[in-house]
C-alpha cells in the first residue's frame, strides 16, 4: 500500500485531491437566495423604519449642504459626497416602500436644511449624524420582531457605517470601538438639533 502511494504520480494525487475539494466545496456552499426577505413591520418596528425615513432625508440634506461649501473638497471627494447623497435619498424610498402607503413619510417631514459652513464643520456634523442614525438602526436590530425589518436595518447600518468611516478618515480621526445602540425617542430629539427651517 505504501509503495503504491509513493509510486503514484504527484500530479495525479494533486488532481484527485483538487477534484474532491471542489466537489466538497460545491456541495457545502449554500445557494444564494433569489430575493431578500421583504420587511413586514408591525408594532415598534414601524417606529424604527419611520425614524429611518426621516433620518435618511436629513442625511441627504446634510450631504447637499456639504457639497455647497465652496472650495472644501477635491473632485474625488465631491464624487464620494454626491454618491452618499444619492444613497441616502434612495434609502428614503426603500424605507417608505417598507412602511407602506399608510405609514410612509412625506418629503415635508424632513424639508429642512442642515447648516454647515466649512470642511471641518461638515465633517463633524456628518460623523455625528451617521453615528446617531447607525446607532438607532443598531437598536432597531435588537428590538425588531420581523426578520425582514431586521435585514433592512442591518443593510442600512452597513451603509451608514461605511459613510461614517470615510468622513472619519477625512477628518484625520481614528475609528472608535464597537457602536452602541441609541434609544429611538432620544434619537428623534437629537436629530432635531441638527435642523433648521429653510426660511429661518
Amino acid at each position: 500500500m505504501h509503495r503504491f502511494i509513493l509510486g503514484t504520480s504527484r500530479r495525479q494525487l494533486l488532481a484527485a485531491g483538487a477534484g474532491s475539494a471542489v466537489a466538497l466545496v460545491a456541495g457545502s456552499v449554500p445557494q444564494a437566495r433569489a430575493a431578500l426577505t421583504p420587511a413586514t413591520p408591525a408594532g415598534d418596528d414601524l417606529g424604527f423604519l419611520a425614524f429611518g425615513a426621516v433620518a435618511e432625508g436629513v442625511l441627504a440634506a446634510f450631504y447637499d449642504a456639504a457639497l455647497a461649501v465652496a472650495g472644501a473638497w477635491t473632485p474625488a471627494e465631491r464624487k464620494v459626497l454626491a454618491q452618499a447623497h444619492a444613497s441616502h435619498r434612495a434609502n428614503v424610498a426603500r424605507l417608505n416602500a417598507a412602511l407602506g402607503p399608510d405609514n410612509a413619510i412625506t418629503p415635508g417631514d424632513f424639508a429642512h436644511k442642515v447648516p454647515v459652513g466649512s470642511r471641518a464643520g461638515a465633517l463633524k456634523v456628518g460623523r455625528e449624524l451617521e453615528t446617531l442614525v447607525g446607532g438607532t438602526y443598531l437598536g432597531g436590530l435588537a428590538a425588531s420582531s420581523d426578520y425582514g425589518t431586521r435585514l433592512l436595518l442591518g443593510r442600512l447600518l452597513g451603509m451608514t457605517s461605511a459613510h461614517g468611516a470615510i468622513l472619519t478618515r477625512w477628518a484625520g480621526k481614528t475609528a472608535g470601538g464597537l457602536p452602541a445602540p441609541v434609544d429611538l425617542d432620544a434619537a428623534g430629539l437629537k436629530l432635531d438639533t441638527y435642523l433648521k427651517e429653510p426660511t429661518s
